[in-house]
């Protein structure tokens, strides 16, 4: 089953298109975004996240060659972790805080603090394309879509699905996307800000934020907010902070809303439209019609005439696996087991190669 999935204006998951193949290969998923684009066709700053899988950039590449294809952030993690063999306490923080600094210096310090522990780090994540998965060098507004695993939360709601032949598995994805299309359109009629429930709150925890920020105009538009020791420039009028949030994420950050409350405006017009409760509504305006009973359908007589036979597969060899998702590097499989030094207690080394005895000596 090929999905194709984005975060609708509450945050939820909203699967786009999905279809069933016989294998994910070039020319399945070249099916696949043909009728994508007939269903959606081209969006400004419109962009794809996979997992680097080689099929679907070819794919996109074929059918979208003016769209930019990202790298899954926590892919490129485990891919990372099974070319150096090192999973630190440090290393995961700072490279998940690498991938969603806002800034190119932020990224630059950040990147000079992998190097202290391990210099392959840089090398890799060069080959990479820092502008494939860093926020920071991406020329679109990605937003907060820096991973795939949307998809991989999709896939875990249907996983008792899929076990079910084609015709059960695509109503049970049929069923489970009508519920919720009908959860969402009673969250967003019992909503009564602007904004959707999820980014009003963020909103709101800006505010709270901007208090202790102290506000010098430069301009009507232009200003210098100090918070602390630190100072940012807020431009109203390009909506835009030295921070970076306001751009990349199309949503004043608390620097931005000090000098909006400065200048008495509303903070609701600073945000994009896509956070408004107007178009979370209006996303799931259309219903997912109810299938109505088999007796009552009306089926043309060339589809009863046509003879439908089953697909040609291949019998992979050992016993079926009881879970259709493998546990990724990271989650077991290839993680390398920690050593600890019986002698010291220090992580990273055994007692015979330990360092600090051979000081001693």
């Amino acid at each position: 089953m090929l999905i194709a999935s984005t975060l609708d204006p509450g945050g939820h998951i909203l699967p786009l298109a999905y279809g069933i193949v016989d294998s994910e290969n070039d020319d399945s998923w070249l099916w696949f975004f043909e009728n994508f684009k007939n269903a959606f066709g081209e969006r400004e700053d419109m962009c794809f996240v996979s997992d680097r899988n080689k099929s679907i950039w070819n794919a996109t590449a074929a059918i979208y060659p003016e769209f930019r294809h990202y790298a899954c952030i926590y892919h490129l993690w485990t891919n990372l972790l099974k070319k150096t063999y090192r999973d630190t306490e440090e290393v995961r923080p700072l490279f998940f805080s690498l991938a969603k600094a806002y800034t190119v210096q932020e990224f630059d310090e950040l990147m000079t603090r992998m190097d202290q522990i391990n210099p392959k780090y840089r090398a890799y994540l060069q080959k990479a394309n820092y502008e494939k998965w860093s926020r920071a060098h991406s020329p679109v507004k990605r937003t907060w879509t820096l991973t795939s695993k949307i998809i991989e939360s999709l896939n875990n709601t249907i996983l008792v699905g899929r076990r079910l032949p084609v015709v059960p598995l695509l109503e049970f994805v049929r069923k489970t996307i009508e519920a919720w299309n009908e959860k969402h359109n009673e969250e967003g009629r019992n909503t009564t800000t602007t904004l959707t429930s999820k980014y009003n709150e963020m909103l709101e925890d800006n505010r709270n934020l901007s208090h202790r920020m102290l506000v010098r105009a430069s301009t009507i538009h232009l200003h210098t907010i100090t918070d602390g020791a630190k100072r940012f420039k807020v431009c109203l009028n390009t909506r835009m902070c030295s921070c970076g949030r306001f751009q990349h994420d199309e949503i004043p950050c608390s620097h931005a809303l000090a000098a909006i409350r400065h200048r008495n405006k509303h903070r609701d017009d600073y945000c994009s439209a896509y956070y408004s409760n107007k178009n979370y509504q209006d996303t799931y305006a259309i219903p997912i019609e109810p299938l109505p009973c088999e007796s009552t359908w009306d089926v043309p007589s060339h589809v009863l005439e046509e003879v439908v036979l089953p697909p040609i597969t291949r019998k992979q060899p050992g016993r079926p696996p009881k879970n259709d998702r493998k546990k990724g590097f990271t989650e077991g499989e290839g993680k390398k087991r920690k050593v600890t030094c019986s002698e010291y207690g220090i992580v990273g080394h055994n007692k015979k190669t330990c360092p600090k005895k051979t000081h001693d000596n």
